[in-house]
């Protein structure tokens, strides 16, 4: 019988242990933080190379119908978007490859929206059709913005024509996000 005895009360003893209720037991609590900087960013898209020409034996190319400043050749044509809004510059042609006896004394990229102008500093070609503010673009917030970009390369006011060769010039656009 003290077999019996003992064996109920360790048994009464352990379950009082295994449910008594968990004391001094306090809930650890954490904050989490999300923290993150959205940037705008520009794009350009559908770009097409435009294609300088000489005419009337004039000493310079040119690349300017579809921007409304000249009508030779063919302007240039991209669109740009900035997700935050932004600021279009133009810089001046730089030579890639043209004739080693070509004069460029002036060089000059204007860029069009449709409104706006805006060209890269330096001389301008001539007072009338080329003289166009070297202010940048406004570009509006996540709007496709199609641009024309014009350009001329050579000497004004000077009737020799140009050598016979390959002309290709690079003009950069830079596209920076409010």
């Amino acid at each position: 019988m003290i077999r019996r005895l003992a064996l109920v009360i360790s048994i009464a003893v352990l379950s009082a242990v295994a449910f008594a209720p968990k004391a001094g037991a306090v809930p650890a609590t954490q904050d989490v933080t999300f923290n993150g900087t959205v940037v705008g960013v520009c794009t350009f898209t559908g770009t097409t190379a435009g294609a300088l020409v000489n005419q009337n034996n004039n000493a310079w190319v040119e690349a300017s119908t579809g921007s409304t400043i000249g009508n030779i050749g063919t302007a240039a044509q991209t669109t740009v978007n900035c997700t935050s809004g932004g600021q279009l510059a133009v810089s001046a042609p730089v030579k890639v490859a043209a004739p080693a006896n070509f004069t460029d004394t002036i060089k000059q990229a204007v860029v069009y929206d449709g409104t706006n102008f805006s060209s890269s500093t330096g001389t301008a070609f001539d007072t009338a059709g080329w003289a166009k503010p070297t202010t940048a673009l406004t570009i509006p917030a996540n709007t496709n913005r199609t641009l024309n970009v014009a350009a001329i390369i050579g000497v004004n006011n000077v009737s020799s024509g140009v050598p016979v060769g390959t002309y290709n010039y690079k003009v950069t656009l830079t596209a920076t996000p409010n």
